[in-house]
């Protein structure tokens, strides 16, 4: 499996998807860790979040800096106030089911908003 990972720019909370492996075999678990920084000069309530299809399967996840991960089917998220300048995490693994690509991605926002950042990240699984 390849990763090709990305981050996003623009908005006040960016998000970002690098892997933390970059090739892996199908069956074989593949950690990201989706992110999302402040970049204002004040604490900001943040909704974070990193989507995947329905190609992988969904192995767990652990947030950071006061992220407490909650899974959906195909969406692992939190709400979390997030101090200025911080950067809060989810780490991911999934597991892709068989050959082939997909595509994650992740997303941030100050809540309740729609100024969305976006990061993507493609697995390739063989």
């Amino acid at each position: 499996m390849s990763l090709v990972p990305c981050s996003a720019a623009g908005g006040p909370i960016i998000a970002g998807l690098p892997p933390s492996s970059a090739t892996t075999t199908v069956g074989t678990p593949v950690t990201l860790v989706g992110s999302a920084t402040n970049t204002t000069n004040a604490a900001q309530r943040v909704s974070m979040g990193v989507g995947f299809p329905t190609a992988v399967s969904y192995a767990g996840a652990v947030g950071g800096n006061g992220c407490h991960p909650r899974h959906t089917v195909n969406l692992v998220y939190c709400g979390l106030n997030l101090p200025a300048g911080a950067t809060a995490t989810i780490t991911l693994t999934l597991v892709h089911k068989a050959a082939g690509t997909s595509t994650l991605h992740s997303y941030a926002r100050i809540t309740y908003t729609a100024d969305d950042t976006l990061a993507y990240a493609t697995i390739t699984a063989s």
